[in-house]
C-alpha cells in the first residue's frame, strides 16, 4: 500500500491538524462524519483500501493547491457521501453553501441521468460553480491516478473515453472562466493528461 496515497491515518491527521490550526469548525465535524459514513466501504482493486482514503486525498490535494477554507475542504470530503451512502443533502452537517456544492457533485441514480443529455446537464451545472468544478477535477485526477491498479482493460478504456469527452471540456471551460485558479487547473490537467497518455501508449497497447 502506498504510504502517501492510501494511508488513512496520515491523511486524516494532516487535515485534522489543518482544521485545528486554522479554527475551521466545519471540517472538524465533517472529518469524523465522512469517515463514519464511508465505514466498511473499500476502493476497487486488488488492495483493500478504505474508501475514505479517496475523499481524504481529494481534500488533501486541494489543500496542497492552496484551497484552505472550510467550504472547499468540507465539500471535497463529502463529495461522495450522498451518492454512495444514501444520505440526503439536507441532512449533511454543513452550511448551505457547502450543501449546494455537494448537491452539484452528486449524480442522480436515474435512467435519464445516465444518458448523454443527462451527463451534459450534470457537467454543465458543475461548471457554473468554481469550487464544484475544482473538486470534480481533483476527484477525476485521483481516480485516473489509481485506475491502472484497479481497472481492467474495458473499464479503463471507458474511463479514458469518459474523461476525454467530459473532463477535458470542463478543464478548458475552467481555464477560461476561473482564471484566478489558472495555476491549480494547470497542475490538475497536467496530471490527468500525463497519466492517460502514458496508459494509452503502454498499458492499453499491451492488452491489444
Amino acid at each position: 500500500m502506498n504510504p502517501l496515497l492510501n494511508n488513512e491515518e496520515t491523511l486524516y491527521a494532516y487535515l485534522e491538524r489543518h482544521a485545528k490550526q486554522n479554527a475551521l469548525h466545519q471540517i472538524s465535524i465533517v472529518l469524523p462524519y465522512a469517515r463514519q459514513m464511508h465505514k466498511g466501504q473499500y476502493r476497487k482493486g486488488k488492495e483493500k483500501i478504505p474508501y475514505i482514503c479517496h475523499p481524504l486525498m481529494v481534500a488533501y490535494h486541494g489543500l496542497a493547491l492552496g484551497f484552505e477554507d472550510d467550504t472547499f475542504l468540507s465539500a471535497a470530503l463529502l463529495h461522495d457521501v450522498c451518492e454512495d451512502c444514501n444520505v440526503a443533502i439536507e441532512d449533511l452537517p454543513v452550511d448551505e453553501e457547502t450543501k449546494r456544492i455537494v448537491a452539484l457533485l452528486t449524480k442522480e441514480d436515474t435512467p435519464k441521468a445516465k444518458t448523454e443529455e443527462g451527463q451534459r446537464a450534470y457537467y454543465s451545472a458543475i461548471a457554473k460553480n468554481p469550487y464544484a468544478t475544482i473538486i470534480k477535477l481533483l476527484d477525476r485526477c485521483n481516480n485516473v491516478s489509481g485506475m491502472a491498479a484497479g481497472f481492467g482493460k474495458e473499464k479503463m478504456m471507458r474511463y479514458i473515453k469518459e474523461t476525454e469527452q467530459w473532463f477535458y471540456p470542463l478543464i478548458a471551460y475552467a481555464k477560461k472562466e476561473y482564471s484566478v485558479y489558472e495555476n491549480q487547473i494547470f497542475l490538475i490537467e497536467y496530471q490527468i493528461r500525463s497519466v492517460i497518455e502514458s496508459i494509452k501508449q503502454s498499458k492499453l497497447r499491451t492488452f491489444a
